[in-house]
């Protein structure tokens, strides 16, 4: 039985490794102070199929600018409020500043979709996320050019 490789070396993204189902890049994209793993789903499933428009979202998530959490903030918070107002939760603190929504949460990894299946027409990628407002469902930030466009809980987030 042949076993399928473990790892594959991209002329432009360097090693990428299989973990936890998803191949993911050696090199992290960089939020903040954190460095976050970039994860890719090959087109059509075919080990080293990278369309150009994941070529793309991968270049973009890489080059992501230093304020990129401060740019963000408002669009997270977003969803943060609409949670806040839908259960009610007297617990969940109003936030004077959008940056403190980063205080609660953790990133998880960056995904890029296969464009082709999802009939993907902009270079898109996700950052997933765990939130302290929605622990069972966590977050899914959604980066289309470059540019966070919605928040909403994993796997709510239109395509």
């Amino acid at each position: 039985m042949i076993k399928p490789p473990r790892s594959y070396y991209d002329a432009e993204f360097g090693e990428m490794r299989i973990e936890d189902n998803y191949w993911t890049l050696v090199q992290c994209a960089v939020l903040g102070d954190r460095r976050v793993p970039i994860c890719v789903d090959f087109e059509q499933g075919q080990i080293g199929e990278l369309s150009s428009l994941q070529r793309e979202a991968i270049r973009q998530a890489l080059a992501l600018p230093p304020d990129v959490l401060r740019i963000t903030a408002p669009i997270v918070l977003q969803n943060y409020d609409v949670y806040r107002d839908m259960i009610g939760d007297q617990e969940m603190p109003l936030l004077a500043n959008p940056i403190q929504i980063w205080d609660q949460v953790t990133f998880s990894y960056i995904y890029v979709p296969p464009h082709v299946e999802y009939d993907l027409h902009i270079a898109t990628f996700e950052l997933m996320a765990k939130c302290d407002w929605e622990p069972e469902h966590g977050l899914e930030v959604r980066f289309r050019n470059g540019v966070a466009d919605n928040a909403d809980q994993i796997g709510e987030t239109g395509r």
